[in-house]
């Protein structure tokens, strides 16, 4: 990833702010805050695939650091879950035990992790 242009980011920001922005910029690197532009940001789905009615696998005792297995057809992948997926990941696999619904779930490759899942009735 290039590194951002933090002086235009800051030139960007100065004119957006308009007046006070000066001293508004200095309380954000005060606190050790800069503004870099989006655009110079990597695309946070880059890397990111959505998989369609797969049977995700965990145990009954499941914790940190969640690990699971995904299989989507004849692919098996032993990945984690995000932290924060966990609760979503988990009530996934109960509806699709308990009340037959199919199970989707987006996974970034590089990380080896399960970013969300989600059910859709059948």
């Amino acid at each position: 990833m290039p590194r951002p242009d933090l002086a235009a980011a800051r030139a960007a920001a100065l004119e957006a702010l308009g007046r006070g922005a000066e001293r508004t910029l200095e309380k954000l690197e005060a606190a050790g805050l800069v503004v870099v532009r989006r655009s110079d940001l990597p695309d946070p789905s880059a890397g990111r695939r959505t998989l369609g009615d797969v049977e995700v696998i965990i145990p009954e005792d499941w914790r940190e650091p969640f690990a699971l297995i995904v299989e989507a057809g004849s692919e098996v992948l032993d990945l984690h879950a995000l932290k924060t997926a966990v609760p979503a990941i988990r009530e996934a696999v109960h509806l699709a035990r308990i009340m037959g619904h199919r199970v989707d779930v987006e996974i970034d490759e590089a990380e080896g992790l399960v970013m969300r899942a989600w059910t859709v009735e059948p």
